[in-house]
């Protein structure tokens, strides 16, 4: 499958994107469901990043 973020690079002229996804079972479903260690860990990987600067 595929993001949003790439309907950004290519409308923005290379815009930087990048995307985490989390692991999950019966995607796009009523009934989708993910580990809460995966979202707490996507979380976490997400403040690591975010606390530094980034430079493209």
């Amino acid at each position: 499958g595929s993001t949003d973020a790439r309907s950004m690079q290519i409308a923005n002229a290379g815009t930087a994107a990048g995307c985490i996804s989390i692991p999950c079972r019966y995607v796009h479903s009523q009934s989708e469901t993910v580990d809460a260690g995966d979202v707490e860990s996507c979380i976490q990987l997400l403040v690591e990043i975010l606390a530094n600067p980034i430079e493209l």
